[in-house]
C-alpha cells in the first residue's frame, strides 16, 4: 500500500489525547489511522436524517408536554363516539394542517408551491397522522394522494375535514372522497404549477 505523508499542527489539548493514544496503539501513525476508520464506520452507521426524522428532530421539545399516546384499538373506540361537528369548530378555528405546513416550511401557506403543499401533506401523514400507507401518484393535471386507516369513518371524516380546510386556504381546485378505511384526494394544478 502506497502511503502519503502528512505535516499538520494540534492543539495541546488534542496532543496529550494523542500521546494517550499512542501508548495503546504504539505509533502517532497508528492513532490517526484508527481514528479515520472510526469516523469513516460512524458516518456508515449513521445515515443522513430523512425529512420525517427533522420534523420529529424539530418538533419533539414542542410536543413531549402535550403528547398522549395510547393504542389504535383505543383510537378507535373515542372516535366511534367523537363529537364530529365539534371537530369541524376546531378545524376551522385552528386549521390543524395549515398550521403544520407553515410551520415547517416557514412561510404563509399561499406562498407554498403546490408541490410544497403535496409534500407537507405527505410529510404530515407520515409523522403525525393516522394512516397505515400513503400512496402519490402524479400526472400532467393533478396529484391524486390515497390514505387507508384502520380507524374507522369518523377518522376519515376528520382527514377530509382537515384536508377540506387547508385546500381551501390555499385556495386550490381538490376533489375528496373518503370510506370507511380511506380518504382519496385529487388536487388540481394550476396552470402556473
Amino acid at each position: 500500500m502506497k502511503k502519503r505523508r502528512i505535516n499538520t499542527t494540534i492543539s495541546q489539548e488534542h496532543y496529550k489525547l494523542l500521546k494517550k493514544h499512542v501508548e495503546k496503539h504504539g505509533t502517532q501513525q497508528k492513532v490517526l489511522e484508527t481514528a479515520i476508520e472510526c469516523l469513516e464506520n460512524n458516518s456508515k452507521q449513521y445515515p443522513p436524517l430523512s425529512i420525517e426524522e427533522k420534523f420529529w428532530m424539530r418538533i419533539g421539545r414542542e410536543i413531549k408536554d402535550l403528547l398522549v399516546i395510547f393504542n389504535k384499538n383505543t383510537a378507535r373506540m373515542l372516535l366511534e363516539t367523537a363529537d364530529i361537528e365539534g371537530f369541524r369548530e376546531y378545524v376551522n378555528d385552528q386549521k390543524p394542517l395549515e398550521f403544520t405546513c407553515e410551520w415547517w416550511y416557514n412561510k404563509p401557506i399561499k406562498e407554498l408551491s403546490l408541490q410544497e403543499l403535496v409534500d407537507g401533506i405527505i410529510m404530515g401523514m407520515n409523522i403525525l397522522g393516522p394512516k397505515d400507507t400513503i400512496n402519490h401518484i402524479e400526472n400532467d393535471d393533478c396529484h391524486t394522494i390515497i390514505i387507508t386507516n384502520n380507524l374507522g369513518i369518523n377518522m376519515a371524516k376528520i382527514m377530509a375535514m382537515e384536508f377540506e380546510s387547508l385546500f381551501k386556504s390555499y385556495n386550490t381546485q381538490a376533489e375528496i372522497h373518503f370510506s370507511k378505511r380511506a380518504v382519496f384526494l385529487k388536487i388540481f394544478k394550476r396552470s402556473n404549477d
